[in-house]
């Protein structure tokens, strides 16, 4: 879907040319472009459109134009939103009386929502490319460098592409009035607000599992054929296991039959009683020019091109929900930094994952708080050199582009902070959500949504509240998800199958095996990457099971002069585009690792949006 809102005038012969088929409609003085009417939702106060879900718990599960209206108007009257109202959306209401408008999203902000104000005009848009195009404003150089950087490749806080153009930031919902002044703005801090003893509580497993079961049900309750992404993680388990037996229900994966993955997602979809289907066609890593502007255009949220080999083969539903897993991995601390890195691990093997002893983690204090925010802007501010920063074409100072960097990273500091976390180890696990899950993650769910209704229940508001009250030290090292699985009937099932980390264990074996297991496993892997690159031999052994092969995607014959036609109009820069090319040949060549080639299909989505952009004004002014 694919929506703007403007109060300015909207000429239907010019908006014609647009390749996005929209519908204008009139609301008073708002003008609404929309590709899909029949999303748009009407009561006798309020015209809204939510990407995403939306329900309201207290209501009968199937009454859902009754759930849609009454969340709708408690985000009118309320914010942050109360229990029994959940979902993972983005939301824009307008007053039918005053002709104030409300964009609002979840705590995380999956879904983007895009707002401009210029003093006599504003736009509100979800598309970046459509809000770009209608109202011509210029390109933000900041923000297109943000994006071509790493750690991240993305832009931070509020920033985009687009000068005054800001992204909603999470838990956010502002008000306008009809000129577009903001007039209010309020935030959801309810994340992590009531966490649990440290210790396991015999009852928590249970009703976590009750709750999300709810959250599945309602969520699917408008449909009885169900997909589902099911990478045969745990994850993607815990999602497969709450869908009720009576839907009809597809699993869907990428990668090949021989792959070890697609075996053990094959054999959970079989104990689930579901279809399943898998799908490889390893061109579509670096694909023909068209198809990356078609899901550009379409999506704006190509990253992982994995997606690519369901999408383009799989004939989905249009109106079939399609189920991804928990994106955040909130139930396992996975991004709480760190007890993550490998090195803690290792070295605290014995200690946490053998004796099972309980984590200490440092309470958090202001002068904490001051020191972690300092440490982190200068871990990404060291990103920005000199040298990386002549690869683009723009006039942006150093100093001005560290002064932007910094400003917008403040923004999500403030967003972390205002949730007055307990311990400093939480701060990495917030940042990380509001940074790389919303901005690079979140378009795996993106990608997906654009013929269908894709969605994360285990990201919906009710969950996370859920997730992040459970207490780190119990949610670490899986002792919740172990919990989870040895009550739950479901889970328990699904427990007999290996995990992709750990070959042949089953999942509910005690951790000193499955963990010695994935440790060999991962030795292996290693010593197999080393020697290839070692011998410059692609026809050497990849890893000890079959998977995904970056360093064979990496020799697709049409790989360079694919990348050459995605920057053919070169709106980044020469010698960054010479930079970007020569790695994926040296990567070919096994001269660098062979690492998945996100940042090269992010760099070339970006300019490909901008190149969508400009093109697209052009038709428009065409008379």
């Amino acid at each position: 879907m694919r929506f703007l809102l403007t109060n300015i005038a909207l000429d239907k012969a010019s908006i014609s040319k647009l390749p996005f088929r929209l519908t204008l409609s009139e609301f008073g003085r708002v003008n609404f472009l929309i590709d899909q009417q029949d999303e748009i939702l009407e009561t006798d106060s309020h015209v809204s459109v939510t990407e995403g879900y939306l329900r309201d718990l207290d209501l009968e599960v199937s009454n859902i134009k009754g759930q849609e209206e009454s969340a709708i108007f408690e985000i009118s009257k309320n914010w942050p939103l109360p229990n029994n109202i959940t979902g993972s959306f983005s939301s824009v209401i307008i007053d039918k009386a005053s002709f104030e408008i409300i964009i609002c999203n979840d705590p995380i902000g999956v879904y983007p929502v895009y707002y401009l104000s210029t003093g006599q005009e504003y736009y509100i848009s979800n598309s970046i490319i459509l809000l770009g195009t209608v109202s011509q404003c210029e390109f933000d150089e900041a923000g297109i460098i943000q994006r071509g950087i790493g750690p991240e490749f993305c832009n931070f806080g509020s920033r985009t592409i687009l000068k005054e153009c800001r992204r909603l930031l999470p838990g956010e919902c502002l008000k306008f009035d009809k000129s577009g002044n903001i007039i209010s703005k309020k935030y959801d801090n309810s994340l992590y607000q009531e966490i649990s003893n440290p210790n396991q509580d015999a009852e928590l497993p249970k009703r976590f599992w009750e709750a999300y079961k709810k959250e599945v049900e309602y969520s699917l309750n408008s449909s009885k054929h169900v997909n589902i992404a099911l990478s045969g993680g745990i994850d993607s388990r815990i999602t497969l296991a709450a869908i009720s037996k009576e839907k009809d229900l597809n699993c869907l994966t990428f990668g090949q039959d021989k792959n070890y993955e697609t075996g053990i997602a094959s054999r959970l979809a079989k104990i689930k009683g579901a279809k399943f289907q898998n799908y490889s066609q390893s061109n579509l890593y670096f694909p023909e020019e068209d198809i990356l502007r078609k899901y550009t255009k379409q999506t704006e949220a190509l990253y992982l091109c994995s997606w690519l080999e369901i999408l383009e083969n799989e004939k989905l539903d249009s109106k079939s929900p399609f189920l991804l897993g928990d994106l955040t991995t909130a139930l396992t601390g996975r991004t709480i930094e760190k007890f993550s890195t490998k090195k803690f691990r290792q070295d605290n093997f014995w200690k946490h994952y053998v004796l099972n002893q309980d984590y200490v983690f440092e309470n958090s204090t202001d002068q904490s708080f001051r020191d972690w925010k300092k440490n982190k802007s200068e871990n990404f501010a060291r990103w920005y050199t000199t040298d990386r920063l002549a690869q683009f074409k723009f006039d942006i100072s150093e100093t001005d582009l560290l002064n932007s960097l910094l400003s917008d990273m403040n923004e999500i500091f403030e967003r972390v902070e205002s949730h007055k976390l307990p311990y400093v180890e939480l701060y990495d696990e917030l940042f990380t959500w509001y940074t790389h899950n919303r901005m690079q993650i979140a378009k795996q769910i993106l990608i997906c949504n654009n013929n269908n209704m894709a969605f994360s229940p285990s990201m919906s508001m009710q969950t996370l509240r859920m997730a992040t009250n459970i207490h780190p030290n119990l949610r670490l090292n899986f002792r919740f998800i172990k919990a989870l699985f040895k009550q739950s009937k479901e889970l328990n099932n699904l427990a007999t199958v290996p995990t992709s980390q750990a070959p042949y264990i089953p999942q509910n074996y005690p951790d000193i095996i499955r963990f010695g297991v994935w440790g060999i496993r991962s030795k292996l892997d290693q010593y197999f990457i080393t020697r290839m690159m070692k011998y410059r031999n692609i026809k050497m052994r990849y890893r000890l099971f079959e998977s995904m092969n970056w360093a064979k995607i990496y020799h697709n014959p049409d790989m360079e002069i694919n990348l050459k036609n995605y920057f053919h109009n070169n709106h980044l820069g020469d010698i960054y585009f010479e930079n970007l090319l020569n790695q994926s040949i040296d990567r070919r060549d096994l001269k660098q690792w062979p690492f998945a080639n996100l940042e090269i299909i992010n760099a070339s989505s970006l300019n490909m949006e901008i190149d969508l952009i400009k093109s697209l004004r052009q038709e428009l002014n065409e008379v």
